[in-house]
């Protein structure tokens, strides 16, 4: 499974329409519903399945912390589990891998500062996993170091990225890190 922690953090434009809800693409329809929790600016969200993107996802509707025109807000999304994210590495096949686009807002203008890290599982080794190619504006190498658990971290930021635009990120290490059932194999169909 994968945990996703979304910071957002919303600029409105003067005589733009209230902010109101915001649909997130999730990475598919395995996710469960009673794991995610939202808030803007520290005032509770509430989760719908009232998406209205393309693709798998949840609505948050802001309620009181609706962002008005011209203001800013900062939502913030935890999704507790999504299962079934971990692939065969298609270079390897004793390695697993996580390819993962963070959500994009097709109606952003401007850029923003995208940050993306990955933890990947306990008790992988510094010489063991592999990052995929970056997306054009980032690095060609994330930044890597170990987060306070001591696992590996990959991290890629861009300053300069378009909220509007899908950026793709991976990595891959030995499948041994994870149950078996954990990498989704594709079935074969006679």
């Amino acid at each position: 499974t994968v945990s996703l922690d979304y910071l957002l953090t919303f600029q409105n434009d003067p005589g733009a329409h209230v902010i109101d809800f915001v649909d997130l693409g999730l990475p598919n329809d395995t996710f469960n519903f009673d794991g995610i929790s939202a808030d803007v600016d520290g005032r509770l969200a509430q989760i719908s399945t009232d998406f209205q993107g393309s693709g798998s996802g949840v609505a948050v509707a802001l309620g009181a912390g609706a962002i008005q025109p011209g203001q800013s807000g900062t939502v913030h999304v935890n999704i507790a589990q999504v299962r079934s994210v971990l692939y065969p590495d298609s270079s390897d096949d004793q390695y697993a891998s996580a390819v993962f686009a963070p959500a994009q807002f097709t109606n952003a203008v401007g850029s923003t500062n995208l940050t993306v890290v990955f933890h990947l599982p306990p008790g992988v080794k510094p010489e063991e996993p592999r990052w995929h190619g970056a997306p054009d504006g980032f690095p060609s190498e994330p930044t890597t170091g170990l987060d306070a658990d001591g696992r590996i971290v990959y991290q890629w930021r861009n300053p300069q990225a378009r909220g509007d635009t899908q950026y793709v990120f991976g990595a891959s290490f030995p499948s041994t890190y994870v149950q078996l059932e954990a990498v989704v194999r594709p079935s074969v169909t006679q």
